[in-house]
């Protein structure tokens, strides 16, 4: 089973890395890719890697920015032709809110849930396609976490919503270190 085809995943941080590094793993604990982001914390780029080492996604942060606000491509590079959208937070929530736009700014994501738990809901169209929680599988250490996809989503939808779960990870290290 690939990566993209995969519909239940366990996120695991490598725990001692220098670099930002999330395992992909599916339920039996086989690796199936992994997230990389760079040394400096400032401004993150996260790419998402098959385990042949091919970049799929690239998730870059906007450095100054009223609300937190991620770009989105498809492939290694940041490149406008392959831009697929952007991850931004509401600006007025009690519980942090998110929500996806395409390239022509039309929602087609929302998330809603608890970032300190990194517990959410992530839904198309109002529908839920994803949720994600630290208690799908008990058997987790911390900074690791389970995402269940819905099966009718698409390979596309499973990737956007595995790097959405990467860049919500990242919000709650932002959190915790403020």
């Amino acid at each position: 089973m690939s990566l993209q085809s995969t519909r239940e995943f366990i996120l695991q941080e490598k725990i001692g890395s220098f670099k930002d590094k999330v395992w992909v793993l599916n339920t039996e604990k086989e690796k199936l890719g992994y997230f990389k982001g760079k040394l400096i914390k400032i401004g993150n780029t996260f790419r998402l890697y098959d385990m042949s080492d091919n970049a799929l996604y690239t998730v870059d942060e906007k450095l100054i920015s009223m609300r937190s606000t991620y770009t989105f491509y498809k492939g290694g590079e940041k490149e406008d032709d392959m831009m697929l959208g952007k991850l931004k937070r509401k600006l007025v929530s009690i519980k942090p809110k998110y929500y996806f736009e395409d390239l022509e700014e039309e929602t087609i994501y929302e998330m809603k849930g608890n970032i300190f738990k990194l517990k959410y809901e992530i839904k198309k169209k109002g529908n839920t396609i994803a949720e994600i929680s630290r208690k799908f599988f008990k058997s987790l250490v911390r900074d690791s976490y389970g995402v269940k996809i819905d099966e009718d989503a698409t390979d596309e939808d499973a990737m956007i919503v595995l790097c959405t779960v990467i860049m919500l990870h990242h919000e709650k290290e932002e959190e915790d270190n403020r």
